[in-house]
């Protein structure tokens, strides 16, 4: 089923879990158990407009029906919006359900996936052939990349940007991207992807030498936090994650790729504690 994110009625994400196929787990009697709800016919009204979730049972409800981070805080939004009395209430909720989703609707990878992520040039060409048109100078096109790389590396990110539709010529013969961004959700790639971080993280040691201080960002902290407000760092960077996606596609004057990454991992716990 979609991502809480693509919601604008938290009632009709609610229905769609329950359908979701996995009705052990989701009837409403199994939500209502986990959320300590007695009767077991609430969620279901709840679901048919005739009662409301109150301020208490948003977020057992959110935890029992698997939501946890960013998701839980967004769905906390989506039934403070969606039963907000006046219209000033319904847009700030409103606004702040667009700073974690932002305006980004990325479509999944259903395709491809291994050989998108499978060299760090290959995201990279995506942005970078609709910025200018290369003429299909492929090696001029891999020279404009940093560090640059040779040109069949170059034709062949462009190939295999073409052969799963992640870019396409439009009348005029310029490359030009068919989804306005893209995310990963596929968990069996998971291997990949980790893949993918490690080689941009060796990216970002050799750029932290190599380029001057103003031309790149690097910072860090190291905290001691609880588990709660760890989540709502984590919280946070989502919702950070999102607004840089939004700023970028609303740009209209773009000459140059970026590669933005912020890492976040536990380096120690106190005794009787785990990672």
């Amino acid at each position: 089923m979609k991502s809480v994110f693509e919601y604008d009625n938290y009632r009709e994400y609610l229905k769609d879990k329950h359908d979701s196929g996995k009705r052990a787990s989701f009837s409403w009697r199994a939500i209502a158990l986990r959320a300590k709800i007695s009767n077991p016919n609430f969620l279901r009204q709840v679901m048919l407009g005739e009662r409301n979730l109150s301020e208490k049972k948003v977020v057992a409800v959110g935890m029992a029906i698997g939501l946890q981070g960013v998701e839980l805080e967004f769905w906390i939004l989506l039934v403070e919006y969606c039963q907000a009395d006046t219209e000033a209430a319904r847009k700030h909720y409103k606004q702040e359900l667009g700073q974690i989703r932002g305006d980004v609707c990325p479509t999944v990878i259903s395709e491809g996936l291994a050989e998108y992520y499978g060299h760090w040039y290959i995201p990279a060409i995506r942005e970078l052939v609709t910025l200018y048109d290369f003429h299909d100078d492929y090696a001029l096109l891999g020279k404009s990349l940093y560090p640059p790389i040779s040109e069949p590396e170059a034709q062949y990110a462009v190939q295999v940007l073409s052969r799963y539709h992640f870019i396409q010529k439009d009348e005029f013969g310029r490359w030009v991207e068919t989804h306005r961004a893209l995310r990963s959700g596929c968990p069996k790639q998971r291997q990949t992807l980790i893949r993918y971080h490690r080689d941009m993280l060796g990216k970002a040691s050799e750029v932290m030498l190599a380029l001057d201080k103003n031309k790149r960002f690097v910072g860090g902290m190291t905290l001691g936090i609880s588990k709660e407000c760890f989540r709502k760092i984590l919280a946070e960077a989502e919702k950070f994650k999102n607004r840089v996606a939004t700023l970028a596609l609303n740009d209209s004057k773009g000459d140059e790729v970026v590669h933005v990454a912020l890492q976040i991992f536990p380096t120690g716990f106190s005794p009787g504690g785990s990672i």
